[in-house]
């Protein structure tokens, strides 16, 4: 896909996201997101075959921001406890964000939560990933007992899993308090005392 047709399919992402604000995923339709988007719908259904794959580039397209803002914030140079705190935190905070921003959306996820989690079980390796960094840096610098390469990868995705739980509570459910940020560094804490052991 060429530069111009990124751009449009990222005016048409954008555009969705007022829709999906104002009208959750039930309700809102390809009319609503070609208006927005001040696209026509023949321009629409060239680059998304229906609503439910402009969901899925939206939903990206948040996880994406997150992702590179996780990236910026883990590093080499930090404590594994600090690393899994600032991922665990721009998560936490980004979650706040989309559950106070899309209200209606929540609503409808709420109903399905199978739709949203396949959704994202697609595209979590990246997080996987950053996690497994962490691991490795951990590793080198020994903060933590080595854990067999093998290992590394399952002990990433738990890590991962376990954040995802609570993401449900959080996104889904709105359990979340003014302590929820000292509840995930109190985690976090037990976590790296398990690793260290």
């Amino acid at each position: 896909m060429d530069s111009k047709e990124d751009f449009v399919k990222m005016q048409i992402i954008e555009a969705s996201k007022t829709v999906f604000r104002d009208h959750g995923y039930k309700k809102a339709t390809m009319d609503h997101i070609a208006k927005a988007s001040e696209k026509g719908r023949s321009t629409l259904y060239y680059y998304f075959k229906n609503k439910n794959e402009v969901f899925e580039a939206f939903v990206k397209n948040e996880y994406e921001k997150r992702i590179q803002e996780t990236s910026k914030n883990v590093s080499k140079e930090f404590s594994i406890e600090k690393n899994l705190s600032n991922y665990r935190k721009i998560k936490l905070e980004h979650l706040i964000s989309l559950s106070n921003t899309y209200t209606y959306l929540l609503t409808d996820l709420k109903e399905n939560t199978s739709f949203l989690y396949q959704l994202l079980d697609g595209i979590r390796t990246e997080e996987i990933s950053i996690i497994e960094d962490c691991i490795h840096w951990a590793i080198e610098k020994q903060e933590i007992k080595p854990v067999p390469k093998k290992d590394i990868n399952f002990l990433a995705l738990a890590l991962v899993t376990a954040t995802d739980s609570l993401e449900k509570e959080i996104f889904l459910y709105q359990r979340f308090s003014n302590d929820m940020f000292d509840r995930l560094e109190w985690i976090n804490q037990l976590m790296i005392k398990g690793l260290q052991n």
